[in-house]
């Protein structure tokens, strides 16, 4: 399966899969990243994520708080979760 730290809705879909196909999540590790330089040619550039945050914020954090929050009652169904 696949999912787009950067693309909320992405996000949403995969946990919604994998909610369909394990009945539970024994491992969780968000191991993801980006790192962009935000100079090209020495001119500022702001990337942002699909839904409008800052790349950095919305892929490294805001992703993964919010695939861990998706699927924290699967993960709670293990008793040796993590």
């Amino acid at each position: 399966m696949i999912v787009d730290l950067a693309d909320l809705m992405s996000i949403q879909k995969f946990a919604i899969m994998v909610m369909n196909n394990y009945p539970r999540v024994d491992i969780l590790i968000n191991n993801a990243g980006v790192l962009i330089n935000g100079r090209e040619d020495k001119a500022e550039v702001q990337a942002t994520t699909k839904d409008g945050f800052e790349i950095h914020f919305g892929t490294n954090y805001l992703g993964h708080f919010y695939l861990t929050n998706l699927l924290l009652d699967h993960l709670k169904k293990s008793r040796s979760s993590r």
